[in-house]
């Protein structure tokens, strides 16, 4: 009788090579299939009883291990060989249609090295049995059954692999040992696209944070098309520099508050698949400090219009540096590290906070000068101008002095008047004097000069003249024109003209102010209006004590006159001690016994000390003569009551001290 085969009992192994079929009279039987590799035949050569009531058999036998799932198997009676010992037997028949195996277990349906490779967009995981599998779930991620194998979408940045869940179509089951399931679980490790944050750790609460972010060669040739978020929030990619290998990508970041940070980049739909991740951990942002100087002045608390500043930032950290960036309308920025130079633009005022870019070294050539954040300082600067005291002591002794004084000489030609050194002008000249301030020869750099010019006139006994007085504060700025002052006052000869120019300073305004001392002018000149040598000038006299030496010798205790006086000058207009005199004087003019009322004709040496208005014609002074005098009188007797007594003399001695008023005469 032919084998005969219960289909419903047919389990396939298909991993295992393995066909095992149940039935009755199996030897010899032929099972022939058509696998991927061709058609194939195997035979049962050695069936076994498998106990069963109804006295069935069991046979394995072996087939390909590529056998589909869903492969048919004909089944053919044995060949004549078996039944050569009988002799004779029937041709190999088929056994009706082909049956297909009742159960099917599979010990696989991925492959060992099986991977979510999300480089190229979404993840494919070829199927071993894409026959065996109805549907496919992949919890978060978006799985699809497309072409015999799995497609993986809309895997989380934050996935490092996959849990694939297959379900089997009926009667198919996968094995594990003696427990047979209708569904796979299989986790699957996912593969990103190599990713590194290359620009070190970003800054935590800092403005315009940029990071550069190394991308694998392979995937990186489309990242302007990614979709890039950091911790979720969307990011701009804001510059794309390749090498050979591997592609950097620049992305501006929103304002980051969290200790570690995800940077992914994904496709967009249809995908919707991470393609890359970087994690790393963020620091807070460095605090800002930065001191500002003027060369030669040292540290200041604002920023200069008119002038560079020297700005040093404090330090950002190792690898890292702090640079100063400008601020359009406020400041500009200059030099290089690490002292840079600062100003404040021309017209700006107000108050500004430092900005300052944050860089890392070692970045990438084409990123060396990226800023990976911009960090202000925390307390705001007065913008203003720098006013540093001109030089004004040091350039009237040069030949482009700020201020000088000028004066017409005995020709009517302008000179320049040296300070710190008394001059003598005419005293024809004494309205041609001028003080000019040289205001374009005031630089931007030394900002406003307050200034204060003071002009004092005194007369020759060292006495002002009040309504010669001036004292002014002047602000002076840089201008095309020198500003120029003419000086008045000068009444009489020999006065005195006293200019001096002192910085008014202001320390809170001024640079370096504190080192100035505000009552010590900054130039002075000192001017004498008056010429000659000798002086002639008249004075009443009014002798007193007055002796006569000659006979008769007494003392003239009245006495009243008029002198003239020659006597030399020094520079400064003050009169000699010791004078040539002349006059006419009334001696003897209170009875004096023995000597009659007379007018007196003198000449000689006077030594006089003025007391009061000195130089003036109601100068007054004490006086010491030595006279030789004639006398217009009558004759008389020594001894009047003698006629016969000698006659006294018309000439005579006079000695004795005075007071004289006035002094009217001129200078030659």
């Amino acid at each position: 009788m032919l084998p005969s085969v219960d289909p419903t009992r047919a389990v396939l192994f298909s991993d295992q090579g393995r066909l095992e079929l149940r039935g009755w009279r199996l030897k010899g039987l032929r099972v022939r299939w058509q696998g991927p590799s061709g058609p194939g035949e195997s035979t049962c050569l050695d069936p076994t009883s498998t106990g069963a009531a109804d006295q069935s058999e069991g046979c394995a036998l072996a087939v390909p291990r590529e056998l589909p799932a869903d492969s048919s198997f004909t089944l053919l009676s044995p060949s004549n060989a078996f039944h050569e010992g009988s002799g004779a037997g029937p041709p190999p028949t088929e056994l009706g249609p082909p049956i297909r195996a009742a159960r099917v277990v599979l010990d696989r349906l991925l492959p060992a090295t099986a991977v979510v490779d999300l480089t190229s967009g979404a993840g494919r995981i070829p199927l071993v049995h894409p026959e065996a599998v109805s549907s496919v779930d992949c919890g978060q991620a978006r799985c699809d059954l497309v072409d015999s194998a799995i497609l993986v979408r809309s895997v989380s940045g934050v996935a490092t692999a996959v849990d694939i869940r297959l379900r089997l179509l009926p009667g198919t089951f996968i094995g594990h040992g003696d427990t047979l399931e209708p569904v796979a679980s299989e986790t699957v490790s996912v593969l990103h696209c190599p990713a590194t944050i290359v620009s070190g750790q970003p800054l935590r609460r800092a403005d315009a944070t940029r990071m550069i972010i190394r991308v694998d060669g392979r995937c990186g040739h489309d990242a302007r098309s990614l979709r890039w978020t950091v911790n979720g929030y969307a990011s701009e990619v804001q510059r794309l520099e390749s090498s050979a290998d591997a592609v950097y990508v620049q992305l501006g970041v929103p304002e980051l508050e969290d200790s570690q940070i995800t940077v992914t980049a994904s496709r967009p739909e249809p995908y919707d698949t991470v393609v890359a991740v970087a994690r790393s951990d963020t620091r807070a942002a460095p605090q800002v400090r930065a001191t500002l100087d003027l060369p030669g002045f040292g540290n200041i608390p604002f920023l200069p219009t008119n002038r560079d500043a020297v700005l040093r930032p404090s330090p950002a950290g190792d690898h890292a540096r702090l640079v100063p960036v400008p601020v359009e309308g406020a400041y500009t920025v200059g030099g290089s590290g690490p002292a840079w130079s600062v100003r404040g633009d021309s017209g700006a005022g107000g108050f500004v906070a430092l900005r300052f870019a944050y860089r890392v070294d070692g970045l990438p050539p084409p990123f060396t000068s990226t800023d990976l954040a911009i960090l202000t300082e925390p307390s705001q600067r007065p913008i203003r101008e720098a006013s540093i005291p001109a030089p004004i002591g040091a350039s009237v002794l040069g030949g482009k002095p700020l201020v000088e004084l000028q004066c017409a000489g005995r020709d009517g030609r302008l000179e320049r008047l040296e300070p710190g050194v008394r001059r003598t002008v005419p005293f024809s000249q004494r309205e041609s004097c001028r003080l000019i301030v040289h205001r374009e020869r005031l630089t931007p750099e030394t900002g406003t000069q307050d200034v204060a010019i003071e002009v004092n006139v005194t007369k020759l006994d060292d006495s002002a003249r009040p309504d010669a007085h001036l004292s002014e504060r002047m602000v002076l700025r840089g201008a095309p024109e020198p500003r120029v002052f003419w000086l008045r006052g000068v009444r009489a000869p020999f006065d005195r003209l006293t200019v001096r120019v002192s910085h008014f300073v202001d320390e809170a305004q001024d640079i370096g102010g504190a080192n100035l001392y505000v009552n010590l002018p900054a130039a002075q000149w000192d001017v004498v209006f008056g010429e000659g040598r000798v002086r002639f000038y008249a004075t009443a006299a009014i002798p007193t004590g007055l002796f006569r030496i000659t006979a008769p010798s007494d003392v003239l205790t009245l006495n009243f006159g008029a002198l003239s006086r020659l006597t030399w000058l020094t520079t400064e207009g003050r009169e000699g001690l010791v004078a040539i005199e002349l006059g006419a004087l009334g001696i003897g003019l209170a009875a004096t016994p023995g000597f009659p009322r007379t007018l007196a004709v003198l000449g000689g040496l006077g030594v006089a000390i003025p007391i009061g208005n000195r130089g003036e014609p109601t100068q007054a002074s004490v006086n010491l003569h030595a006279w030789v005098a004639y006398e217009l009188r009558d004759d008389y007797h020594l001894v009047p009551t003698d006629l016969l007594s000698p006659r006294a003399s018309h000439w005579s001695v006079l000695f004795g001290p005075s007071i004289t008023i006035g002094n009217v005469g001129t200078n030659l």
